[in-house]
């Protein structure tokens, strides 16, 4: 039976995820999460990917790539395939070690983007570790750390550092995926106020009311994707729904 072609992006960014042969370990210690992350950084500089963010845990690893879809293809063979071989070689394993072809989640709005960050670096909480602190994601780069990714496009989708860790902090309690598409954690009235203050002063109303209309529609779609839902963005600005959702509105 022919396999079923991927659904390509038309932002070229895909969500993509790799697990282990019968969800069993591919990573068993830090040395070959180590050696993993270098094979990458070679390969998405070889394959003229970019790389937003990544996580590895002990049985499965996200990456966030842009990219075409052949070459993103190309890196994940190139990848896997050193995978298992070093895998194979030093653990004395015997058969498969990734778990059939890798899934690939287009990615085509600010939101998803944002929200497939986000639900990238939270993985380590699913082993109860901070994943402020976890050594084997991306996130550590975003906080100030060298790294492999390219942190600028991303930092300024958020609107900065001090938005792009504020949005961490929102969804670490919950966040839900279904069918790769991420959705926005619930946030309360204060929590969107104090997120609104943070990215655009505590007179973030009438800041983003004096804007041009470029500008305004960017700032409102970077608050609904961080959480804040359409009637609460029009009880904080005094701005109608009628501006508001077309501003929100996915392409």
């Amino acid at each position: 039976m022919p396999r079923t072609a991927r659904q390509r992006s038309a932002s070229n960014i895909y969500h993509v995820t790799a697990r282990g042969a019968g969800r069993r370990t591919m990573f068993e210690d830090d040395e070959d999460k180590a050696r993993f992350v270098r094979k990458l950084d070679n390969a998405r500089r070889e394959h003229r990917v970019d790389l937003f963010a990544w996580c590895l845990m002990d049985n499965h690893y996200h990456l966030l790539l842009r990219g075409e879809l052949d070459d993103i293809s190309r890196l994940m063979r190139r990848i896997n395939t050193s995978l298992a071989h070093h895998y194979n070689g030093r653990h004395g394993h015997v058969g498969p070690v990734v778990q059939g072809r890798f899934s690939s989640t287009p990615v085509e709005s600010n939101e998803h983007f944002l929200g497939a960050v986000r639900y990238i670096h939270l993985n380590p909480r699913d082993r109860e570790d901070d994943f402020r602190d976890y050594p084997w994601s991306s996130y550590r780069q975003y906080a100030g750390n060298e790294g492999i990714c390219d942190t600028e496009f991303a930092l300024d989708v958020f609107g900065g550092r001090e938005q792009f860790e504020t949005y961490h902090e929102i969804g670490s309690d919950a966040i839900e995926i279904l069918d790769g598409t991420p959705h926005r954690p619930h946030v309360s009235d204060a929590e969107a106020k104090a997120i609104a203050s943070k990215a655009f002063g505590a007179s973030f109303g009438d800041a983003i009311a004096a804007m041009g209309k470029a500008e305004r529609n960017r700032a409102l779609s970077r608050l609904h994707g961080m959480g804040i839902s359409i009637r609460q963005l029009e009880r904080l600005t005094g701005i109608g729904r009628g501006v508001i959702q077309p501003a929100v509105k996915k392409p």
